[in-house]
């Protein structure tokens, strides 16, 4: 029996979880790869490997034989919308009849340009005749542990320029049970979900939960935009990503990113997660 479901974007953050789920509950699952990723850990949940390339709708096309449903995840990265164009250009070739897209709280109003982007790819989909899902997400809790972790172990600190803004981070593995039954359950056809955490948190609201779950002091320090600028720019960051995080931050600052949805209790059953207990889970990564 052919895999059903595809999953673009099977290395993310949301992608590994997703896939994780759909192989835990038997669903026949395929996964793109590029030649450099890491596969070990989907091969151990025995899916299907394709190699495909979101430059080439060819390799794309060849990659959704067979399968009715896809879900894609693209990378941040300067030609994301011109990526994931060519992920709906081959589902159309293909015969997919689901689109199911990771997209960024705030499209809907075109918050900023991140959210921009977003709403292109959407907009993109809405026009294609296949059936779509959008899911909005917030800012993932993960990105703490992804990209501060470094620095709340080395100096006790995180940094980040958006002030005493506050955000309703999600954990990545809710979006991923969200995704799981918007694409193995009826009713979430033509549909877009904001989905975020439980409450919405402060950059110092957040470094007293991981003090607490650490037992160690970290603490928030907001620093000027042309530090974040210089920080980024020299860690390699394109500018489109520099500049386009640097206004995300700005719409942080100002409050736009703070509004809770239940969406993620409807959808899965289950209450979206508290930071704190994702703080304890977590806690060795936040540990010098």
């Amino acid at each position: 029996m052919s895999a059903a479901i595809l999953v673009i974007g099977a290395t993310g953050t949301t992608g590994k979880e997703l896939v994780k789920l759909l192989a835990k509950n038997g669903h026949k699952t395929r996964v793109t790869v590029r030649p450099t990723s890491n596969t070990s850990e989907l091969e151990a949940l025995g899916v299907e490997l394709v190699q495909a390339d979101l430059n080439d709708v060819g390799s794309l096309v060849k990659a959704m034989g067979g399968i009715k449903k896809v879900y894609f995840a693209t990378p941040l990265v300067p030609n994301m919308v011109e990526l994931s164009s060519s992920i709906i250009r081959a589902a159309k070739r293909a015969g997919v009849k689901h689109l199911v897209k990771l997209s960024g709280g705030g499209a809907e109003i075109d918050l900023d340009t991140l959210a921009k982007w977003h709403r292109a790819v959407e907009k993109e989909m809405e026009q294609s005749g296949i059936a779509y899902t959008f899911l909005r997400s917030n800012s993932f809790m993960q990105n703490l542990s992804n990209f501060n972790s470094h620095t709340i172990r080395d100096h006790g600190a995180f940094y980040a320029p958006h002030g005493d803004g506050k955000s309703a981070y999600i954990d990545a593995r809710d979006v991923a049970k969200v995704a799981y039954r918007v694409l193995t359950k009826e009713g979430h056809l033509n549909k877009a979900y904001y989905l975020s955490g439980p409450e919405a948190l402060s950059g110092a609201e957040i470094a007293n939960i991981l003090s607490s779950a650490t037992g160690k002091p970290i603490k928030y320090v907001d620093v000027p935009v042309e530090a974040a600028r210089a920080s980024m720019q020299g860690a390699g960051m394109p500018d489109e990503i520099v500049e386009g995080l640097l206004e995300h931050f700005q719409v942080m600052k100002l409050g736009y990113t703070a509004r809770v949805s239940s969406a993620v209790e409807e959808i899965t059953g289950q209450r979206a997660t508290y930071f704190e207990a994702f703080a304890q889970a977590e806690k060795e990564a936040f540990v010098g």
